[in-house]
């Protein structure tokens, strides 16, 4: 590996229309692409991307969200996995057009959970293509589960897992806000932005942190939980507007802008 890694999850709320099944925004994902081809040329890259519509919205119409109950559910999970898949191929089409060496990788082919956390992960693969200069493309997936049959593994828990694992240098989580606020930016005017946030207080964060409805696995709040490990682990993480301006490739390249920091300690 060359380059230091850094691990970058794009949020699903800013790449998808939540509140519209199947629907992404490929406005925001040829930005995002631009961003990307920048931050590679410094970087190397692992990408993770939420479900976003293609992902939280089948799981909530075919309730999967609590694992295998009964075998109606299969034909739900296999549509619900379709989609996902579909997903995917939306998300690497755009990349492949921006000349990125994207390399997919289904997270439930190389995943295994116990009640929904990462149980083992073969994360061999993924080491070997960022050393050949490519970019694994990877993101949350329902995946088998040795105590509830199969189980959501988010995005969000993904990356701060390869964090860890791979020693990233920088966590980046792109979202549709401009970075964490004591309240929801998107219902309250008054919302302030939090610039710096220390690991040890996400636990008692009282205030809703922007949930969404269609939002399986935690919302933002799940996102700060997630997070908080791997910035125990000594990984800077940083949460940043992916929709506005050049913010995310900047704050890769070492510039000033506007976002949140989770801080060790």
């Amino acid at each position: 590996m060359s380059n230091p890694l850094v691990v970058i999850k794009l949020g699903g709320a800013a790449l998808t229309d939540k509140t519209h099944i199947y629907t992404p925004r490929l406005k925001a994902l040829h930005p995002a692409a631009r961003q990307l081809t920048a931050i590679k040329k410094r970087w190397s890259v692992i990408l993770v991307h939420g479900a976003g519509s293609y992902g939280h919205i089948p799981v909530k119409i075919f309730g999967l969200s609590k694992g295998y109950h009964n075998q109606a559910q299969l034909r739900g999970l296999g549509e619900a996995k379709f989609r996902l898949l579909e997903w995917e191929f939306t998300v690497d089409k755009v990349f492949f057009q921006h000349k990125i060496p994207i390399v997919p990788f289904l997270t439930s082919c190389y995943t295994i959970a116990r009640r929904g956390r990462i149980l083992s992960c073969d994360i061999d693969p993924i080491k070997a293509w960022i050393k050949l200069g490519c970019v694994p493309s990877t993101g949350g997936d329902i995946v088998s589960d040795v105590s509830t049959g199969f189980s959501i593994v988010s995005g969000d828990q993904l990356a701060a897992y390869l964090a860890i694992a791979l020693k990233a240098r920088m966590l980046i989580f792109a979202t549709d806000v401009d970075g964490i606020f004591d309240a929801d930016p998107k219902t309250r005017r008054n919302a302030h932005l939090i610039k710096e946030i220390p690991a040890s207080s996400i636990r008692r964060i009282s205030t809703d942190m922007g949930r969404s409805i269609t939002d399986v696995t935690g919302g933002m709040k799940g996102k700060l939980e997630e997070a908080a490990t791997a910035a125990f682990n000594g990984i800077p993480v940083f949460f940043v507007n992916l929709l506005k301006g050049n913010r995310m490739q900047d704050l890769a390249l070492g510039r000033r802008v506007v976002c949140s920091e989770l801080v060790r300690g």
